[in-house]
């Protein structure tokens, strides 16, 4: 008979980090249960009571999807719970199960026909108004359970709880997210950028990618990565520049970095009229592009025809760039091919997306490029 291998005991010290990691964010999630009827709900919803946040309102279920959910409250099917958050003016934003209630909503006012239902085929092409008054009145009279979200929970987790939790089928992008929770004037700068055409040529990606808020992820990172980078701080490996703050959580990261961001822009524009913060930020990326033009024939893409932008390549290439510019400006006018480097088996393999925001690999891709090019 085999003999199992004796396990080692894990180390006590990340035992220990993980406990206080998870107690930490046990204390920041407080809630309450309580359940209301779909009639309570809609009206409350039509009254602004209860409202969609940004991020979540393109988000809509195909006409299919909302008569199958329909078809499952007719069949007495256990309807999944609904989060809601409670602002500071007593409104309640629906973190999940905004496709729910906006398709009962929509039944009810009868803007909803009934199709492709299998189970209970009879209803189909009808409307609310088409049923009998006693199962309309069953219908809106339906409990659903609610869960609300203590005022006190910050809008990280919440947002964060939105994309682990969401149970509609279609999920916002974290830079969707991003955009409709933290609007300011940093923000209204990624976006302005995103949509530069300087950018939009640089990184030839899908309408599909662009739509989902691709080129505003990329350009949020880009700048958290940079700002927070410590050229003088001492890395695990020895090697010189850290990212302190960052500890592989990125969706987090780049909230707080965004919400930091949004704030100290704003206290700028309030003193001085304008953030002169925000206009150095605008035109060092908009150098960082000339220069990437210039150094790198393909871009941030592989090829000449490339469709697509690696977030890795990117991060590396851009901020990389960003790094060595800011030790050398002089760097611009010579503008190395930076080439040989791209096809590198070592580029090749720092770039791979396996622990992509691992810190580690994530400091050595940047200092990668950025190493290279100040050599040069």
């Amino acid at each position: 008979m085999a003999t199992k291998t004796k396990r080692k005991p894990a180390d006590p010290a990340k035992v220990e980090a993980a406990e206080r990691q998870i107690s930490d964010y046990a204390r920041t999630v407080k809630f309450t249960v309580t359940e209301y009827s779909f009639e309570h709900i809609v009206q409350r919803l039509k009254g602004e009571r209860y409202y969609v946040p940004g991020y979540q309102r393109k988000l809509t279920w195909s006409l299919e999807k909302q008569s199958k959910f329909i078809e499952s409250v007719f069949m007495g099917l256990p309807i999944p719970f609904v989060f809601f958050w409670q602002d500071q003016d007593g409104r309640m934003e629906i973190v999940d199960g905004s496709q729910r209630i906006r398709t009962i909503r929509d039944f009810i006012d009868d803007k909803l026909v009934l199709k492709g239902l299998e189970t209970i085929p009879a209803a189909n092409e009808l409307r609310y108004s088409d049923l009998p008054p006693s199962r309309q009145l069953k219908f809106v009279e339906t409990p659903i359970r609610v869960i609300i979200l203590d005022n006190a929970t910050d809008a990280m987790t919440r947002t964060e709880m939105f994309a682990r939790i969401n149970t509609g089928g279609t999920t916002a992008t974290d830079a969707e997210v991003r955009r409709g929770s933290l609007p300011g004037p940093f923000m209204s700068m990624v976006i302005d950028l995103a949509e530069s055409p300087e950018f939009v040529k640089l990184t030839p990606i899908s309408t599909e990618l662009a739509d989902k808020r691709e080129r505003e992820e990329l350009v949020t990172r880009f700048f958290a990565y940079l700002e927070s980078f410590d050229p003088k701080a001492i890395a695990a490996d020895g090697d010189g520049g850290d990212i302190p703050d960052y500890r592989e959580e990125p969706r987090r990261f780049y909230f707080t970095f965004l919400k930091a961001m949004n704030e100290r822009a704003s206290d700028e524009v309030a003193k001085e009229g304008e953030s002169a913060t925000l206009k150095a930020m605008s035109v060092e990326f908009k150098r960082v592009l000339a220069f990437v033009e210039k150094i790198s024939p393909y871009g941030f893409t592989k090829t000449t025809t490339g469709s697509q932008v690696p977030r890795v390549r990117f991060e590396s290439i851009s901020v990389g760039s960003a790094l060595a510019l800011r030790a050398d400006p002089g760097l611009f006018n010579r503008a190395p091919d930076i080439t040989p480097l791209l096809n590198s088996e070592e580029y090749k393999k720092a770039t791979t997306s396996d622990a992509a925001n691992v810190r580690s690999k994530l400091l050595k891709r940047i200092k990668m490029v950025r190493d290279w090019l100040e050599t040069r």
